[in-house]
């Protein structure tokens, strides 16, 4: 396996694959479900996609981006064993929070999707 045909996907996956947090990547079922007092008890419908995710502060870029509010922040998934496209339609839920994906792109040697994440409650 080449660097250029994916192999820097797998690569970056097994080196820091056990440093990134378990995580879960939701297509779809991003209506929310609510309880007898308005509260936002889950998500209906939806697939549920197994990743690895590190959460952190809003780069400085972000925070400068069109659509940037206080309290968003950078999510970085590993691409590697993912099979999908992270786009804005997406939600992940990780460090026991569900965010909103605002923002989605990959990296130059498509090891990692960088987000910009918001809280989805």
């Amino acid at each position: 396996m080449g660097l250029l045909d994916g192999g820097i996907e797998a690569i970056f996956g097994t080196a820091f694959g056990g440093l990134f947090l378990p995580g879960t990547l939701h297509r779809d079922g991003t209506e929310p479900i609510f309880d007898a007092e308005g509260n936002i008890t889950g998500y209906e419908g939806g697939e549920g996609i197994p990743c690895r995710l590190q959460i952190d502060g809003a780069t400085y870029a972000m925070r400068q981006s069109d659509g940037y509010v206080d309290g968003d922040v950078r999510i970085i998934i590993l691409s590697a064993g993912l099979g999908v496209e992270v786009t804005t339609d997406m939600q992940v839920t990780g460090r026991g929070q569900r965010w909103m994906i605002a923002s989605a792109e990959r990296d130059a040697a498509a090891s990692h999707w960088i987000c910009r994440g918001r809280k989805a409650d």
